[in-house]
């Protein structure tokens, strides 16, 4: 095989890897779409004033990040975007709750626009995934590979009962509501 095959192959796995996260994007697209349309046009019957366009587009964009912030924090989306050779299991602890404190810190104006019910899935889901990390790093020898604590955080977010499709689920039907 020739590098260009090598090349292809990793950009057909690079591709096709990607493909849920897109289709979970059209996904809330169309949600919002169908939100919009069903909005934009009150019972009233007359259009919706720009004041409330502005809000509807703010919640919107509310529910995208909080959907955002969501597939980012997953052990199977966080590890391999965060995972660093060199790094002990103590130092990618630290990294990987900084990472999840930074992200939760960047959207938590968004709890503006949801309601209070999404806000409280959004914050339920990061404080799991927080305590997920915690228990993996108190089973892991802090000074090994912090290969050994990704893999430990893997195994226990399959094991676990954190239902991220469930709760994405459920942000989305609670935009719609």
């Amino acid at each position: 095989m020739t590098i260009t095959d090598y090349l292809l192959i990793a950009l057909i796995v690079f591709v096709l890897s990607l493909y849920p996260f897109f289709r979970k994007i059209l996904s809330l697209l169309e949600i919002s779409v169908k939100h919009y349309t069903l909005s934009s046009t009150p019972k009233s019957g007359k259009p919706a004033s720009p004041t409330e366009q502005t809000l509807l587009n703010l919640k919107l964009l509310a529910y995208e990040r909080s959907i955002l912030f969501i597939e980012r924090m997953k052990p199977d989306s966080l590890i391999p975007r965060t995972l660093v050779s060199g790094y002990t299991n103590q130092e990618y602890h630290q990294l990987l709750l900084g990472e999840i404190r930074k992200e939760y810190e960047y959207n938590l104006s968004q709890q503006l626009y949801l309601s209070e019910n999404a806000w409280t899935m959004v914050t339920n889901f990061k404080n799991n995934i927080t305590t997920l990390i915690n228990s993996a790093a108190n089973d892991c020898i802090p000074t090994e590979a912090a290969s050994g604590l990704a893999k430990k955080i893997l195994e226990q977010y399959i094991a676990s009962d954190i239902k991220t499709e469930q709760i994405l689920r459920a942000v989305k039907a609670d935009l719609l509501s």
